[in-house]
């Protein structure tokens, strides 16, 4: 089954960037998969899901990653591959902007800190190119699911996805919880504009409100409560809203794809493997376009 992301989202989103739409080609509807389809079939994939698609001069290589931190695994090398076939004039990653003043020491090291987007940006400090975020800044994210979502339940999910379940499967080392939880409020949902008040930044305060959703206290360990925060299950509350955040990054990054190739002929993309099976009926278009 497949879904189509309209042009009144996209209408959605350039309002919010401020941007004019004095480009009609920018209105054009992306054909994706919606994500349940998509969790129906990660599965069966293997990882890294490479996409290659060739128009004329114009060339994408979209690598979806598995966000994994071991520099034996084997999507570093087929990163490092397709960036030494493709030769990319600019690349794109997953999660934020990193200073262009970033070298790290080694290609382990670059892995071992950021994953796919380390070794991503390590490649291109080698061959000279810009790497920038294809990702949705929070701010502009969080200013359309707002829209969309209550507010405490978009609160919830966002700490659930982002803080609690990485917590939980290592992904921030043995720091204590609380010190990250403090952290992170203040630097990923105060500063971007997720609206909270001062009592709404506690500990006390995100473990009242998921008492109130899932009707029992936040256990820091990995219990099937987690399957509520997973965007492939069909049928719960939280599951849609990370449906919703997805879309609106895939929206965003189908865009400023769409507006680099007619600036650039070859372009490499790592991203989640999830966003790579969504995108790739878009990415097809966007590609096949004539420029």
């Amino acid at each position: 089954m497949r879904s189509i992301l309209t042009c009144s989202l996209i209408a959605l989103l350039l309002a919010a960037c401020g941007e004019s739409r004095r480009n009609t080609d920018r209105d054009k509807s992306y054909q994706v998969l919606d994500y349940v389809t998509v969790g129906k079939i990660m599965d069966t994939v293997q990882l890294p899901y490479v996409i290659h698609l060739q128009h004329g001069q114009k060339e994408l290589v979209f690598i979806g990653c598995d966000h994994n931190y071991d520099t034996a695994h084997r999507q570093f090398v087929l990163i490092e591959q397709a960036f030494a076939a493709l030769q990319p004039q600019i690349a794109f990653n997953e999660g934020g902007q990193l200073p262009d003043s970033l070298h790290y020491p080694s290609m382990q090291a670059a892995i071992m800190k950021n994953s796919e987007t380390g070794c991503l940006k390590y490649l291109c400090n080698e061959a000279g190119i810009k790497m920038v975020n294809g990702d949705t800044g929070d701010s502009l994210e969080f200013s359309i699911t707002l829209k969309k979502h209550p507010r405490e339940e978009l609160f919830l999910y966002y700490v659930m996805e982002r803080l609690v379940i990485p917590y939980l499967y290592g992904a921030y080392g043995s720091r204590p919880f609380e010190e990250l939880y403090n952290e992170a409020i203040d630097g990923w949902f105060v500063k971007e504009g997720f609206p909270l008040t001062k009592e709404e930044r506690t500990l006390t305060y995100f473990n009242t409100l998921y008492r109130k959703y899932m009707g029992r206290p936040l256990e820091l360990k990995m219990t099937a409560d987690m399957e509520q925060f997973d965007y492939v299950n069909p049928d719960c509350r939280f599951c849609a809203i990370g449906r919703t955040s997805k879309m609106v990054r895939d929206s965003i990054l189908l865009d400023k794809i769409d507006q680099a190739l007619y600036r650039y002929d070859r372009i490499i993309v790592t991203f989640g493997a999830g966003h790579a099976l969504a995108v790739e009926p878009a990415l097809k278009q966007v590609v096949g376009k004539e420029r």
